[in-house]
């Protein structure tokens, strides 16, 4: 049987679990078709021939693999790994394990998200030479909202129509956006440093203030269901 070009994919793991007792049923994320399962049939079982293939399904790793099969559950082969790998360890693996989860839970099956696989792509590249690019996970966060059709306007004062004030103060609610804060003595977050962020400049402050406001929108659109990865994450420098 001959495979077209269309039953090859290029992309990445985003995770695994055994199936019955030789396969394994994974998540896999590629740039032409989005998330979607793919089955690897027979690759757990302890053979030299099936070693190779079994080890090219890291998280992390990029591949291309082929579908033998389709229907409900794709059959898919590994074909080969590109470029070279270079493991995440440490808090980058933390972080990859974090976005993953991000992914698997906000992206829709089957659905092709071809600028947000590249924002991911450039993410993990990043996370191989910088371990923990805190600013360069607040950047993919927001790209993958916007991507998503949620994306946060840093400049809008949704409770004035307006556009937000270099001297005010604003709050943040996931349905609304920005709003300004009745009384301009109340703490809240800088219109300075919201227009920054809305001109695409991520300082350190910037960076902070895009960890909460994006937290709040993945816990608005998860319903209130926690992320497992999240905790992973709480620590100083996150």
């Amino acid at each position: 049987m001959t495979i077209s070009e269309t039953d090859c994919l290029t992309g990445y793991v985003l995770h695994t679990r055994k199936f019955q007792e030789t396969s394994l049923l994974v998540e896999f994320f590629s740039r032409d078709e989005g998330r979607g399962s793919l089955l690897f049939k027979g690759i757990r079982r302890q053979q030299k021939k099936q070693l190779s293939s079994r080890a090219e399904l890291h998280l992390f790793r990029k591949l291309s693999v082929q579908r033998v099969s389709r229907g409900e559950l794709a059959v898919a082969k590994v074909i080969e790994s590109l470029g070279d790998y270079v493991p995440l360890v440490g808090q980058a693996a933390v972080v990859g394990l974090y976005v993953n989860e991000l992914i698997y839970r906000l992206v829709g099956r089957f659905e092709a998200q071809s600028a947000l696989f590249d924002a991911y792509d450039r993410l993990i590249r990043t996370l191989r030479v910088t371990p923990l690019d805190l600013k360069a996970l607040r950047i993919f966060e927001l790209a993958m909202l916007a991507e998503l059709g949620f994306g946060i306007d840093f400049r809008f004062d949704a409770s004035r129509q307006t556009t937000i004030k270099i001297e005010g103060q604003y709050d943040f609610f996931p349905e609304q956006g920005f709003r300004s804060l009745a009384r301009p003595e109340d703490s809240g977050f800088s219109g300075a440093d919201l227009i920054a962020l809305g001109d695409g400049i991520m300082s350190d402050q910037g960076a902070k203030i895009v960890k909460l406001v994006v937290r709040q929108v993945v816990h608005h659109l998860l319903g209130g269901r926690p992320l497992k990865a999240r905790d992973l994450l709480e620590s100083p420098q996150s």
